[in-house]
């Protein structure tokens, strides 16, 4: 009965045939009371049958139904005989039978209420517990996510140290380099954690690595496209893109008052109608002479094999009297793009 309750909840009949159908079942039992029981208990079949309808179709059609086995029954037992079609007693009983009925249906229809109720808070669980299991697996992801994160920037720290140690001459310029370079590794973290795509915009890590110097204007000048780039390539960006600055500050055109540094990069279309290309300039012009330097830094290092790997790129610094430049040039598919 429970399943064919909540079928009845889920597949709703329009008033009009449940009122059909009440009438019909009625009468269909008013029918075979008549021809197979005896007039001693002419409302005993009909009980039942009102509850089930009660149940089924709901407390409209429930007592319609139970009136109608009161009237149906009344003319089944009516006499002939009698003036006022039904003795009194049979009025009686018929008033009675028609209250227990009504009564009936009524407990039928707060039955049918509850199992409603009881069917709205079972989808409302499974939807709930449908959240909690999604909810669990997203947590169990980003703790897996986290652990992964913490383990390669520990990786990333552990090398950037002991490279800045190597290449420093005195204990002091390798604490200042160092802690240079985590403020670079931790806005990269910024980054990618501000960001819900796991990626990072150019131009923010070309602001960022400007802004830490304080070089503003037409002097550290930055352009081109909309470009992100994913968690790898963002951190070794975040390294790298400072490295110049820094050297610029100390010992290229941003150290006067005149030099300036121009930051550029564009998508360009691939040779021969092959996959498009990432290219990224740095230019410094206006400084002091420019003379190549003896042995390679920390940020040369940062350019030549880091971001070429990053970025399966060909790489280049040239170092000329009037200026320096560096080129980056890679796939596009290789430069860890996460779209423009």
């Amino acid at each position: 009965m429970d399943r064919a309750i909540t079928w009845s909840l889920n597949h709703p009949i329009a008033p009009l045939p449940s009122y059909a159908i009440a009438t019909v079942t009625i009468v269909a039992v008013a029918m075979a009371r008549a021809q197979l029981v005896t007039s001693l208990l002419p409302w005993l079949l009909f009980v039942p049958v009102v509850l089930i309808l009660g149940l089924l179709l709901g407390k409209g059609p429930g007592v319609y139904a139970a009136l109608l086995s009161a009237f149906l029954a009344a003319v089944t037992i009516a006499g002939a005989g009698t003036p006022f079609w039904l003795t009194t007693q049979q009025w009686a009983a018929t008033a009675v039978f028609a209250a227990v009925s009504i009564s009936v249906v009524m407990i039928a229809a707060e039955l049918r209420a509850a199992f409603r109720r009881l069917a709205t808070q079972a989808d409302e669980q499974a939807r709930t517990n449908a959240l909690l299991i999604e909810q669990d697996e997203r947590l169990r992801l980003l703790n897996g996510e986290l652990g992964h994160r913490i383990k390669n920037l520990l990786t990333i720290v552990g090398a950037v140290a002991a490279q800045t140690l190597r290449k420093a001459g005195n204990l002091k310029t390798a604490n200042d380099a160092l802690a240079s370079r985590l403020a670079a590794l931790g806005k990269a973290t910024e980054f990618l954690t501000a960001s819900e795509s796991d990626s990072a915009d150019l131009h923010a890590l070309a602001s960022a690595a400007f802004d830490a110097h304080g070089c503003h204007g037409s002097r550290c000048h930055y352009e081109g496209p909309v470009i992100r780039f994913n968690a790898q390539v963002t951190v070794a960006l975040a390294l790298a893109l400072p490295e110049p600055v820094t050297n610029a500050t100390k010992y290229g055109a941003l150290s006067n008052d005149v030099g300036r540094v121009d930051l550029s990069w564009a998508i360009l279309p691939g040779p021969n109608g092959d996959e498009p290309r990432f290219s990224l300039t740095w230019q410094e012009r206006g400084g002091p002479e420019v003379r190549v330097p003896t042995r390679r830094g920390f940020g040369s290092l940062m350019i030549e094999r880091s971001l070429r790997s990053y970025f399966r790129a060909d790489t280049a610094i040239t170092f000329d009297p009037a200026d320096v430049v560096f080129k980056i040039e890679a796939p596009l598919a290789g430069a860890g793009m996460e779209g423009r």
